[in-house]
């Protein structure tokens, strides 16, 4: 009988450490439950591959992490290998991976094992279900990678990997459902949970020095943009939007940088930023702005977007299925995320009424507290206790 969760390991594709701010929403959600009381080890293998290829630094194999609240945690980043999924090569590199993993969780010995997202779940589920370990995922995959893990699973590997899972903590509706179409899990061991930030850290604030030091005057209508420079994130078509509205007073702050391995870039007038951001820095940047845009063709749910919405900035986002738990006529204008036309008059729309980005700010600042992950920890205990009770009675 576990009664009540007391440990969790946390098993995520990558974790933050200082100059490397990977998966921060994780670390973020991560630090809650640990100020909740709850013992967390982090287990986030890192790929020796890759850092050879891209140039990039290994990091230590153990370090220890501290909440905002000075509580210590345990974070291990075991060697791992990618040599994708495919062929003989993945199959060694998953095979290899799987090892490095659970060598680590089994030392640990928690209550329960907690994924982030399931391409991490494919690391453990065997052993989940082989030592009879109640296993949670996080659902928030953005793009195809759902998809693509069941298409590249046999028919008894899902089978084994549903069984394997004790419930599914999905950042979106959208995601949900994806889930449920592809028989990873049933209605009964799956709830939303949009993601949500450290509203401490992302609330609305003066900031007349930082616009000062960016260049912004009086009357200038600012733009913001948070995520990666790939087309899927859209940056290309608001630089295009702005282009095409050629309003001297609009200016835009793009904070990001490219992915590896994307030949793309995209300019436009009255850029004031453009490029990466000290983490500890994006709230009094993204302050400065009037409007959040981000023409996301798909995503999870978009830590960014709540972000903006927990400092009462208007939003400018997809109309996508995967919005609708965070975005609404209120807080947003929703649109085609290809359509640049669209984009613009959007951006015209809000810049030339301001009595519609006040109300649009206002009833963002309202629900400030529905956007706190301290809410969104407690919420996801609740769910694991629930299914922790429903497993004891198997």
């Amino acid at each position: 009988m576990l009664g009540k969760v007391k440990s969790i390991t946390v098993i995520a594709g990558d974790y933050p450490a200082e100059g490397h701010q990977m998966l921060v929403f994780v670390q973020q959600l991560v630090h809650a439950i640990i100020d909740m009381g709850i013992k967390v080890t982090v287990v986030a293998p890192q790929s020796v591959t890759h850092a050879m290829a891209h140039h990039v630094r290994l990091l230590p194999k153990f370090s220890v992490g501290k909440t905002e609240k000075g509580i210590e945690y345990p974070i291990y980043r075991p060697y791992a290998i990618s040599f994708g999924n495919n062929g003989f090569l993945g199959k060694i590199s998953n095979w290899f991976n799987r090892i490095a993993v659970t060598s680590r969780v089994r030392k640990v010995k928690s209550d329960i094992l907690y994924t982030h997202f399931w391409s991490s779940t494919l690391l453990v589920y065997k052993y989940a279900l082989k030592n009879g370990l109640p296993l949670f995922v996080a659902c928030g995959e953005g793009d195809n990678a759902l998809e693509n893990m069941v298409n590249s699973l046999s028919k008894n590997a899902l089978e084994n990997l549903r069984i394997s899972v004790t419930g599914v903590v999905s950042v979106s509706s959208e995601n949900k459902r994806k889930c449920l179409s592809f028989n990873l899990c049933n209605e009964s061991n799956i709830d939303v949970f949009p993601n949500c930030v450290n509203t401490t850290i992302f609330h609305k604030m003066e900031v007349k020095d930082m616009k000062k030091q960016l260049g912004i005057k009086d009357g200038d209508f600012v733009i913001g943009f948070v995520g990666g420079f790939i087309p899927r994130k859209g940056p290309d078509r608001i630089a295009n939007a702005i282009s095409q509205l050629n309003d001297p007073q609009i200016k835009a702050m793009f904070i990001g940088k490219p992915f590896s391995g994307y030949d793309y870039d995209f300019d436009c007038p009255g850029i004031i930023h453009k490029g990466p951001l000290a983490h500890d820095l994006l709230p009094q940047y993204i302050n400065c702005a009037d409007v959040f845009v981000m023409p996301t063709q798909k995503e999870g749910c978009c830590n960014a977007i709540v972000e903006a919405l927990a400092m009462g900035l208007p939003v400018i986002s997809s109309d996508g299925a995967f919005n609708d738990d965070i975005l609404d006529e209120k807080n947003s204008i929703r649109l085609n995320p290809n359509d640049v036309d669209a984009i613009a008059a959007a951006i015209k729309r809000l810049k030339d009424d301001k009595d519609l980005r006040i109300r649009m700010s206002e009833y963002s600042l309202s629900r400030h507290n529905d956007y706190s992950i301290d809410g969104r920890a407690k919420k996801i205990l609740d769910f694991i206790n629930t299914r922790i009770a429903d497993y004891d009675k198997k």
